[in-house]
């Protein structure tokens, strides 16, 4: 006998630093009866407030936030860890009858949910990072990542499209990181439900001019509120915290070693800012499922997830 199982969707909302995210996930929460899960690599951390812009308490006790807060300072956290406690959101979540809504920018670790992760010691995500901007500024990165993994690995190179960034990226993290070869390792799901998840992921567009004001507007706004003054605190309290390497914190860190003056740490995280929304844009356009929309678009968006969410309640797929 056939056993039927009930779709469950998953919604994500994307797009680089700085695009109006925020706002808008809390708009369409509170419309689609949703919960947010946090795509982030430093907004788990307690006390780290002010430079991962976490929603205000009086929001988040509004719209439940997952992956917020639940982490010591001192704690790890990586693409492994974001997968599987996302996942246990998940189940969460829909046991409750309401939509898990992913939300962030860390794109590596939605597609370690979405495709699973290999059964070895996780992968430090400046490695990732690294890699990235090893090969962001070549003529054709796509062509020497390919290169550069078929001389690492053949096999895996032979099985990945030359135009796949995210699984080239992560088999060469994988390499650099373990010394092993991604097709002599097992890829495990974290969830038996992944081939009963419906993805939708729509991602914030804005011109390059207007995502560079709303960088420079976001960064004026964090030091306003007193970016400096959390990190000289957490560095204190916390000196082998890992997340004060973050875009941000890493620059105050080095205005408070008299490394740079107040306007070179204004300039600097602006810029560190722009050129990881230039890498995030990079790995959004290279997702086919990924739906650009503007931030007027949330009726639209509404409404079609909507129309969505009742088509699958009225339908049954078997495995």
């Amino acid at each position: 006998m056939t056993q039927t199982h009930e779709p469950q969707m998953i919604l994500a909302l994307l797009g680089p630093s700085a695009s109006g995210k925020t706002a808008l996930s809390i708009e369409l929460a509170e419309k689609l009866n949703a919960e947010i899960i946090a795509l982030d690599s430093t907004t788990p951390f307690k006390e780290f407030n002010i430079g991962t812009s976490k929603p205000d308490p009086l929001v988040r006790k509004k719209i439940r936030h997952h992956l917020v807060d639940i982490l010591e300072p001192t704690d790890s956290f990586t693409a492994f860890d974001f997968v599987k406690k996302a996942d246990e959101a998940i189940s969460d979540i829909l046991s409750r009858n309401k939509l898990p809504m992913i939300v962030g920018g860390t794109y590596f670790y939605l597609k370690g949910l979405q495709n699973g992760m290999y059964a070895i010691p996780p992968v430090d995500p400046l490695i990732v990072d690294t890699l990235e901007k090893e090969f962001e500024d070549l003529e054709n990165p796509l062509e020497a990542m390919h290169q550069a993994l078929q001389a690492a690995d053949p096999t895996s190179a032979k099985s990945i499209h030359p135009n796949d960034r995210y699984r080239m990226i992560r088999a060469l993290a994988i390499f650099r990181s373990t010394g092993k070869k991604p097709s002599e390792l097992t890829l495990t799901h974290p969830s038996q439900s992944q081939n009963r998840r419906v993805w939708v992921k729509y991602a914030l567009l804005r011109s390059r001019h207007d995502l560079t004001q709303m960088i420079t507007q976001r960064t004026d706004t964090l030091l306003a509120q007193g970016l400096v003054e959390e990190v000289k605190n957490l560095r204190e309290k916390y000196p082998t915290a890992k997340a004060l390497s973050s875009i941000g914190y890493a620059e105050c860190v080095k205005f408070l070693s008299n490394e740079m003056d107040q306007k070179q740490l204004r300039n600097e995280i602006i810029e560190k800012t722009r050129q990881l929304a230039k890498r995030q844009m990079t790995w959004l356009r290279s997702d086919p499922e990924v739906r650009f929309i503007d931030s007027r678009d949330a009726e639209r968006m509404v409404l079609e997830v909507s129309n969505l969410i009742f088509a699958l309640k009225n339908k049954e797929i078997s495995p």
